[in-house]
This record gives C-alpha cells, structure tokens and sequence, in this order.
C-alpha cells in the first residue's frame, strides 16, 4: 500500500487519519517540531523558522495530507496572531512544495485542509457550493491565501485535493468537548440569535473523507466538509442537551458577552452560513453520520 506523510498528525483529525490509514496497512509518518514517535509512527523534525525539513521524511512517500497550521480557536486574535494563523498556513505550503520541487520527489496527491471559513460568517439562506465567492472577513481572507499556496502543487500536475472543513465534533477535543460540559449539567444555551447555521462533521466522517480523497484517482479539486444537515445554533444546542438527558431552558447567550470574552474570533460563534456537500458525495463518498442527533447520541454514548 501507500506510503503517507502528514504535517499536523498529532492533532485531532492527524491522529484519526492516522490511525485508519494504519487499519488500511497504509504506513504513515509524520512532520513534527521534534523527531521520535507518536504511537509507533515514525516523526521527522520540520521547523518553518529555518526552512528546514528532515529529507528522510519524503523516502518513498506517495501522498501528502497537509493539515498544519496555528489553531484559530486556542488564542484571541491579536493582530500579530492573525499574521501567525496565515504564515504558519501559507509557509508550511511553500515549505513542503519548494522540497518536493528540489529534489523532484515523485509525490502522486496531494491533500490540503481548508476551512467553511471561505464563505464568511454572514448569516444568509443561500446554501454554499465549492464555486461560490468567499466571504470577505478574517477567515474568509485566511481560507483564500491557504488554499492559493497550493497552487505550486498543482501546477506541477500533482493530483490536489482541498478539503474545507466545518466544526468537527470529537469527545476528544475541539468543539464539542468545549460545548459539552454545561449541557451535561444541564445549564446549557444557544448563542447569539440561535439562528445562525452550525456546519457541523463528526470526526468519523471528516477522518474518512480525506482517506477516500487518498484513495481514489479521480476525486480532485476543492470539497465541503460538512454534514448533511443545516441546522442552527438553537437546534443544534436542543439536539445536544437531549443526548445528555438533560432540559434545554437556559437563555441564549447574548452576541456582547461573547465579543467582549473572545474579541473579534467570536463571529466563529455568532456567525455561521449553509453549506452543501453534494459534490464530495457525487465521487461516491458515504457519510456515517448524517444528522447532529444521531453524531450527538454516538459521542455521548461513547
């Protein structure tokens, strides 16, 4: 099988891709801020300050999922953290790339993360395709300069793929573990209006659907990576305050507190748009997890 190299491995989708590719006798190795091993795969060293990449990490490698880049939810955005949030994006692509092109290393796919961000955070009830116009705030110009420094990629005719994301929901990390702990007491609530979309994935399928970019020939170009369902912040905190067992009576929480607690990265709370995943499912693609009450039951259960 294939030989995969993955920047961000150790992060939450890095890890779950990982590990499928493992159960699919794919071998993996990973580009880390220091070498060793993370579970028995294998980490080169990479350090973008010095435009540095352990050349071994290439040998025999077949494809290329990129995930790497500074956390948008982890920090408030100053004005130096949001140059940190686009360069870290943008110079591990031209890092990789510049590499590959050095030393003509026979990579065949390439696989990039993006974001739902491209579209903006503007509420709306226009449903987004892949070839709509982005949005125009923070994340939307992110999204642009990120999925642009992939365009080396494919120029050099390397199959590229370009997933954009939406809030992934894993007992682990990220979103939901953040959400979760009020509405397992009970005390949880809708934010804003409430009436904002919630494009969510669960981590199954969003893990899944860059394994099935990997693997088939003739999935290329840019896909949504969202669930299937639209559903608002209302709804959505309903749908998990009912797989806790527990009311759902709390008082939205107003937009102002929000702004006032997380700054100019609230609009990722307040904000939210519609957007479709027919295209991905057209290349044959099936979701586990269609709805946010069957995904909430499972990472409840679970």
């Amino acid at each position: 099988m294939s030989k995969i190299l993955i920047t961000g491995g150790t992060g939450l989708l890095g890890r779950t891709i990982s590990e499928i590719l493992l159960q699919n006798s794919h071998d993996v190795v990973l580009l880390s801020r220091d070498k060793g091993n993370y579970k028995d795969i294998q980490k080169f060293k990479w350090d973008l300050s010095k435009n540095y990449i352990d050349e071994k990490a290439f040998e025999g490698v077949d494809g290329i999922i990129h995930l790497a880049g500074a956390s948008i939810a982890d920090k408030r955005w100053t004005d130096t953290y949001k140059k940190e949030i686009i360069a870290s994006r943008i110079k591990s692509s031209e890092l990789l790339f510049n590499y590959i092109s050095k030393n003509n290393y026979p990579v065949k796919t390439f696989i990039g993360g993006s974001a739902m961000g491209y579209y903006g955070s503007e509420v709306s009830q226009k449903v987004f395709k892949e070839s709509d116009a982005p949005g125009s705030d923070f994340l939307a110009k992110t999204c642009i300069l990120w999925e642009k420094s992939y365009d080396p990629f494919i120029s050099k005719k390397i199959r590229t793929v370009i997933i954009r994301t939406g809030v992934v929901l894993s007992k682990h990390s990220g979103a939901y573990a953040k959400m979760a702990p009020p509405f397992k007491l009970g005390f949880g609530a809708a934010v804003a209006s409430g009436q904002q979309n919630f494009a969510w994935i669960h981590i199954n399928d969003i893990a899944n659907m860059f394994v099935h970019a990997l693997q088939h020939q003739h999935v290329t170009g840019i896909y949504n990576g969202v669930s299937s369902e639209f559903i608002n912040n209302k709804e959505f905190s309903k749908q998990l305050a009912k797989s806790f067992n527990k009311p759902f009576f709390m008082p939205n929480i107003p937009a102002f507190l929000l702004k006032i607690a997380m700054g100019e990265a609230a609009v990722m709370v307040t904000g939210g748009v519609m957007v479709s995943n027919e295209k991905i499912k057209e290349t044959g693609f099936k979701f586990e997890f269609e709805t946010a009450e069957t995904a909430l039951e499972d990472l409840a259960s679970s």
